[in-house]
């Protein structure tokens, strides 16, 4: 009974730290983003006494225009989320269902893949896309799109391996088509799947900085992490203005998970266990 009563303490003890982990460096950034720069150096870790909200309207005006990188990300991750989900799914569709050759060569191979250092491919593509000549703007989103592939199409994959095939079956036997039949029963069973990576896809754009910084050079084409860098210089940086624009840029995530955290668990419990 006490070495019972002894871990759970311990799992208590570890969940909070791993609480306050999280909670405190949230905390700071909500209470720097709302200070002066006064403020931010005289107490960093103290609440300010009048709240400065004009931080967030700054970041909105000609110097700043923090909207223009905040529409960027937003056209980025949206486009590469909804080219994924169709790419993806159809891939995993054929490789769970269609019997063919080389389905296991190719999943083999999308699974190396996923062992491969994003950081190690960004000069070798870059090199690559500039000697064929593709746009920056479109090549940073065919790498993207690209970069989803290996884990999306694991836990589909995985997913679909678990689903019985009676179903398809009987839609077969009715007389549908293949289109007909992935359309209109395998999306709507693949969703718990679809929710898990369109949310990592998501986050993976929109927290992206290195590949952006390599393939983006035009100010009206950049995303939100590389506009944020701009707000700091070599000799002066406004931390409330930084902080602020931070905020911003996490909120999409927030919301994103909220509307598709029901699905997420299911989806990798489910897809990345087969059988």
């Amino acid at each position: 009974m006490r070495k019972k009563h002894a871990w759970f303490m311990a799992q208590y003890i570890l969940l909070g730290a791993a609480a306050i982990i999280v909670i405190v460096p949230l905390y700071f950034t909500l209470i720097t983003s709302i200070k002066t720069p006064e403020e931010i150096f005289s107490s960093a870790f103290r609440p300010p006494r009048i709240p400065h909200f004009e931080n967030y309207f700054l970041l909105f005006n000609e110097v700043y225009h923090l909207q223009t990188y905040f529409l960027n990300s937003v056209f980025y991750a949206i486009a590469v989320c909804c080219t994924s989900i169709f790419v993806n799914t159809m891939a995993a569709y054929a490789i769970a269902r269609m019997k063919w050759k080389l389905s296991k060569l190719v999943m083999v191979l999308f699974l190396a893949a996923i062992m491969v250092p994003g950081h190690a491919t960004m000069v070798p593509l870059y090199v690559m896309t500039s000697k064929i000549r593709i746009p920056n703007q479109a090549a940073l989103m065919l790498i993207f799109i690209a970069g989803t592939i290996p884990v999306s199409v694991f836990l589909i994959t995985g997913y679909l391996s678990n689903v019985p095939k009676a179903m398809e079956e009987s839609a077969v036997i009715d007389g549908s088509s293949i289109p007909n039949l992935f359309f209109k029963i395998i999306i709507p069973i693949i969703k718990p799947p679809i929710a898990t990576i369109t949310i990592f896809n998501f986050m993976s754009v929109w927290n992206d900085l290195m590949l952006s910084l390599i393939f983006l050079s035009s100010e009206n084409i950049k995303t939100l992490q590389l506009g944020i860098m701009k707000f700091r210089s070599a000799t002066y940086t406004n931390f409330g203005i930084v902080f602020s624009a931070m905020v911003v840029s996490i909120v999409p995530i927030i919301i994103v998970y909220l509307f598709m955290s029901e699905k997420i668990i299911g989806g990798i419990t489910a897809g990345a266990v087969k059988g």
